[in-house]
């Protein structure tokens, strides 16, 4: 009787254990919680163009910006050469370009006969810069004034078919400055043909 309750107790007993070692604690896990993540932008500067300097460039002369005078006439072989001087008497630079046009004057300022032809065997017309602020008119080796050559023949016609001019109209290219220069040596004009040169920077040869 009593082996058998011993026999009893043992069963019941490994049975326990045998419960008990079968079964395992759960473990909890907890994920973490995942935040949005909101990305910074990033801000780049822009840079304001920068701009390239250009050069301004002159601009025409305008009317009422000259003083204009025969700077010398010189004769050979029958024919006269007149070289006119321009002088830029404003305040701001400019540019005159081509041939001058001429009309000869009365001494009341009435018109001669006058035709006139471009001559370019000496010099070609182009851009010529006159600034502000220069010598007067006359003055011995003058930068920054503008030169025409007028020339004519006073040897191939008779008196009574020559003009004599007391004045020259002159009219400038660019600007259409207009004045009248008194005529130095009583020119003899035959016929009133003159030729005209181009507007150049130094005086011709």
């Amino acid at each position: 009787m009593r082996r058998g309750l011993v026999a009893t107790v043992l069963l019941a007993l490994a049975a326990v254990l045998a419960g008990c070692g079968s079964s395992s604690p759960s473990a909890t896990i907890i994920e973490p919680t995942a935040f949005p993540v909101t990305p910074t932008p990033v801000v780049t500067p822009t840079l304001a163009p920068t701009s390239t300097p250009t050069a301004t460039p002159l601009g025409p002369c305008m009317p009422g910006q000259f003083a204009i005078d025969i700077l010398n006439t010189q004769g050979a072989a029958g024919t006269i050469y007149a070289t006119f001087e321009i002088r830029n008497s404003s305040t701001s630079d400019c540019t005159e370009n081509g041939y001058p046009k001429l009309q000869m004057l009365t001494s009341g300022g009435g018109l001669l006969n006058t035709t006139w032809t471009n001559d370019n065997s000496l010099a070609s017309p182009g851009p010529v810069d006159l600034p502000p602020g220069t010598e007067p008119l006359g003055a011995a080796g003058a930068s920054g004034h503008g030169y025409f050559l007028v020339s004519w023949t006073d040897a191939t016609c008779s008196a009574a078919q020559a003009e004599r001019p007391k004045f020259w109209r002159v009219t400038l290219p660019t600007s259409r400055f207009q004045t009248d220069v008194t005529d130095v040596g009583s020119s003899m004009v035959c016929n009133g043909a003159i030729k005209v040169g181009p507007i150049k920077s130094a005086p011709y040869p």
